[in-house]
């Protein structure tokens, strides 16, 4: 299964299960910012609240949350 663009509540949830935070306050504009530790990634949060897929594929590359990384698609997703 390859990324897909997700509903940012959905996200929100999935980055939440392996302790990754929002930090609301600190995105510019109109960007969120999810982080853990000193990592951290701004996503786009308006325009629908679709999150295109570049940006998912960005934050599992960024927080290491790939398969090459031990996070199946499959563990991702669910």
């Amino acid at each position: 299964m390859a990324d897909h663009p997700l509903q940012l509540r959905e996200l929100r949830r999935i980055l939440g299960r392996f302790g990754i935070l929002e930090d609301t306050g600190r995105g510019k504009g109109s960007h969120t910012l999810f982080y853990r530790g000193s990592l951290s990634y701004p996503v786009p949060s308006k325009g629908g609240r679709t999150v295109l897929r570049c940006y998912v594929s960005g934050v599992r590359k960024k927080f290491s949350l790939r398969a090459q990384d031990g996070v199946t698609d499959q563990q991702f997703y669910s």
